[in-house]
């Protein structure tokens, strides 16, 4: 234990006491689902089954949405121990989690969130606004300007909940143990995890998200202009307007013309330094010059950057992995744009370099990317067993492959109302066509956790 002024700092490769109390009322949950299955174990075997939702943006978000309803229409979502996910798997989760029983509604959840999608709009001025406040602090990064230009615009709201906030959501184990996966930008395939926010999370195309973010920019520059007429003569009646006639009078007529101009050119010329430097998520480095730490790495900057973590591994198996977690079935619901296997390739390679223990992967079985089927399993002596199952595959959108992932793709910002729900529709159908695969792989590693 090490610290930081007044304050502790926790030193250990073991979970936090937060989490191992979270989990154990979690497993009274599973304990009670596995016996609804015809399942019998004492908790102190019940075994961690992991469900990864990769990264995708509304895509992803759209069909976790879908997967989680249908699993619990099948009575295997309280199975569930823990929930991972990136990108826009966790603007799902995050929307889920304001819920303290969300596993409960569902349903009505999930008209929400079509309503939302379909219904509200985002506010240029208030995107705007936003941004230019966010400008003003020491920490600003690309992540600031994206929530505002890219994730306001996709999900027509601001999600300013912390953490801390679904820590309610937790306390009955009536659901699954949420991690949000971020990557540290400078080591960009080491994950990095949130114990139940939302990082402002970008999209897995280095070149796209570049391309996205010049045309923001042009489009933030040019929309700073129209407010900037506006900005002449003030409502007094606007919440972003506070003076007194006084103070009105003393306000010269130069600086309030030419505030929204040291504005715009403000975010402009941050944002631009940001983009050109690649610095998202910066915050200030609470271990920074900490005594005791051993990892140099840890306390050597004094500040950190965290990025979204599908730029390096598209779903959060690095964190799912963790031996302190004893993950022993992982459902893999992969919403990635082309080769759905991209993430198994990518974990292979880096169980290989840090000696974690993974199932052979028949690199046969992963040539067919423009064809998928809707689920493989890897399994193997004394390592997890994996079942992925690729979002479009021939058997829930046979011959349409192509057509479903042209019609969402990555950089749609959004979907008319029935395209929404043939989303749903789809993602749903990979778990009741797999349902029963799913059911077996619970009966064997039950039975083979209380007959060891």
């Amino acid at each position: 234990m090490s610290t930081v002024s007044d304050e502790k700092v926790r030193l250990s490769h073991d979970l936090s006491e937060g989490e191992k109390v979270a989990i154990g009322l979690r497993k009274a949950k599973v304990m009670k689902c596995l016996e609804s299955l015809g399942m019998h174990c004492d908790q102190d075997n019940i075994p961690n089954i992991t469900l990864l939702a990769s990264g995708g943006a509304l895509r992803a978000m759209v069909s976790l949405q879908g997967t989680l309803v249908e699993m619990k229409q099948q009575g295997l979502l309280d199975a569930i121990l823990y929930l991972y996910g990136v990108s826009g798997s966790t603007w799902c989760m995050s929307y889920l989690y304001k819920d303290r029983e969300w596993t409960e509604h569902l349903q009505d959840l999930e008209k929400k969130l079509c309503q939302t999608l379909v219904e509200s709009s985002w506010d240029k001025n208030k995107a705007i606004s936003t941004v230019v406040e966010a400008s003003k602090e020491e920490h600003y990064s690309l992540t600031d300007f994206w929530v505002s230009f890219m994730i306001y615009k996709i999900l027509h709201k601001f999600d300013e909940s912390g953490l801390s906030e679904q820590k309610t959501s937790l306390e009955s184990g009536k659901n699954p143990y949420p991690i949000y996966a971020a990557a540290d930008n400078k080591r960009l395939n080491k994950g990095h995890e949130s114990l139940p926010g939302l990082w402002g999370s970008a999209l897995g195309n280095i070149k796209e998200i570049k391309k996205l973010l010049q045309e923001s920019l042009t489009e933030f520059f040019k929309g700073s202009g129209e407010k900037e007429k506006d900005h002449v003569s003030p409502n007094p009646e606007s919440p972003n307007v506070h003076f007194t006639a006084v103070e009105e009078k003393e306000r010269s007529a130069i600086s309030l013309f030419f505030a929204p101009v040291l504005d715009a050119h403000r975010v402009t010329t941050k944002t631009a330094a940001c983009l050109l430097s690649w610095t998202w998520g910066t915050t200030s480095n609470f271990l920074y010059k900490c005594p005791n730490i051993k990892s140099t790495d840890m306390v050597k900057d004094k500040v950190t950057s965290f990025i979204d973590a599908g730029l390096a591994i598209n779903s959060a198996y690095p964190l799912a992995l963790r031996p302190e977690r004893k993950v022993k079935l992982i459902l893999s619901f992969d919403f990635s744009s082309g080769d759905p296997f991209e993430t198994i390739k990518k974990t292979v390679k880096y169980c290989q370099a840090n000696k974690i223990p993974f199932p052979k992967v028949d690199e046969e079985k992963l040539k067919d990317t423009d064809n998928p089927s809707d689920c493989y399993i890897f399994t193997g002596v004394n390592v997890p067993t994996v079942m992925h199952f690729p979002l479009f595959n021939n058997i829930n959108c046979s011959g349409k492959i192509a057509d479903y992932r042209k019609k969402y793709s990555t950089f749609t910002s959004s979907y008319p109302k029935e395209d929404i729900q043939e989303l749903l529709k789809v993602a749903k159908m990979n778990v009741t066509n797999n349902a029963q695969k799913i059911l077996e792989e619970i009966k064997q590693l039950v039975a083979s956790s209380t007959n060891p």
